[in-house]
């Protein structure tokens, strides 16, 4: 069931080139067209593509979107430490913080001051466990990212790694995700304020 938004909802998944975050928002970005929305996704890499910081972006709204860059962020999924610094900041107010437990071992103090919603995952030690490889660790995130927010059915998700995925590895990812999925309890409901406006405020 597609929910009314109708002003932009925006996802920033930020690691380290090679984490394949830029695949997660790619299959995020088709779950949620699936699921009827307008979507938006873009990325950017660092001037070093493995190892440099890497983030993308995926917008979505039930009307479409005119200008797709986001200043602040509903929910902020970060797969290394070092970029949770870099970004908390465009997280917005009473968003959703994401983190891999195993590649996070700090979090800012000011954190509480933007939210209490914060889920903490070992993505990677799943992926490693239940997976058996750690390189899944995005899958099994972005399975947690689902049941966390609930923004999109996993249903939609599982049929977007089939498009998106070589043959091989679709089931792999799909385990990951349900993985993911499993390892949270709490869905949290995200909160739009006035600090968007269509085109303004909130958008640069």
């Amino acid at each position: 069931m597609r929910l009314e938004i109708p002003i932009p909802q925006a996802v920033r998944i930020a690691g380290l080139g090679g984490q394949g975050n830029i695949l997660a928002a790619r299959i995020l970005a088709e779950a949620l067209m699936k699921q009827g929305y307008w979507v938006a996704q873009s990325q950017s890499f660092g001037a070093q593509v493995r190892g440099g910081t890497s983030y993308a972006d995926v917008l979505y709204c039930n009307r479409p979107i005119d200008y797709p860059v986001a200043e602040l962020f509903d929910v902020l999924y970060c797969m290394h430490g070092s970029v949770v610094s870099i970004f908390l900041q465009r997280l917005a107010k009473n968003g959703v913080l994401l983190i891999d437990s195993d590649q996070v071992t700090r979090v800012p103090r000011t954190v509480n001051h933007i939210t209490k919603k914060i889920v903490s995952v070992p993505m990677t030690k799943i992926a490693h466990e239940k997976v058996g490889d750690a390189r899944y660790a995005n899958m099994v995130g972005l399975g947690a990212l689902v049941k966390s927010t609930g923004i999109v059915r996993k249903e939609f998700l599982l049929e977007a790694i089939e498009k998106n995925i070589p043959g091989q590895y679709v089931e792999a990812n799909k385990k990951a995700v349900e993985e993911g999925y499993k390892a949270v309890e709490k869905t949290y409901r995200l909160r739009r304020e006035e600090r968007y406006g269509f085109l303004g405020r909130g958008f640069e």
